[in-house]
C-alpha cells in the first residue's frame, strides 16, 4: 500500500482538479492523475488505494507529447466522500493547493446541482472566475507557454 504522502507528493507533481462547464449546461467535476505509459501500474495502485475510479489510456499522443495513462475519478459522490476528505487531511505543500483550495469551494456551490441553469448568476459568475484561476502554474517562467 502507498503512503498518503507519495500519493499527495504524485498529485503535485501530476495531478490535476478540474471543473468543466460544459455547453450541454452540466457541471463536472474531475481529479486525475497523469503518467508516462510506462508507469500504468503505479496508477492501478493509486486507484487500488482510493478504491474509486479507473485507469485508461489516453487516445493519442499528441503535438509530440507522449502516450500516457490516466487515473481518473469523476463521480460525484467519491469526489465529495473520498477524494475532497483525503486532501483536506492529507495537505497538498505547493501550488496545487490553491487550485484545491478552489476546486474545494466550487464542489460546496454546485453540490447536489449538476447543471449550470441551478446556479444563481452570482454563484456562475464566481465558480467561472474561481475556475480561471485554477491549474495555473502560479508563477513559473511556462505558465503561459505549458509547451516551453
Amino acid at each position: 500500500m502507498l503512503p498518503a504522502s507519495y500519493v499527495v507528493g504524485l498529485t503535485e507533481g501530476e495531478g490535476c482538479f478540474l471543473v468543466c462547464l460544459r455547453k450541454d449546461n452540466r457541471i463536472d467535476l474531475r481529479f486525475f492523475i497523469t503518467q508516462a505509459i510506462g508507469n500504468k501500474d503505479l496508477l492501478e495502485i493509486v486507484r487500488e488505494y482510493f478504491g474509486v475510479g479507473s485507469v485508461y489510456q489516453k487516445k493519442s499522443a499528441k503535438n509530440g507529447r507522449l502516450p500516457a495513462y490516466v487515473f481518473e475519478v469523476t463521480k460525484r459522490d467519491d469526489i465529495f466522500n473520498i477524494i475532497i476528505p483525503f486532501f483536506k487531511k492529507h495537505k497538498l505543500l505547493g501550488i496545487k493547493a490553491k487550485s484545491f483550495k478552489s476546486f474545494c469551494e466550487i464542489s460546496e456551490i454546485v453540490k447536489g446541482r449538476q447543471d449550470v441553469r441551478k446556479l444563481t448568476l452570482e454563484e456562475l459568475r464566481f465558480v467561472s472566475e474561481l475556475k480561471l484561476g485554477m491549474n495555473k502554474h502560479y508563477g513559473s517562467l511556462s505558465a503561459e507557454k505549458p509547451l516551453a
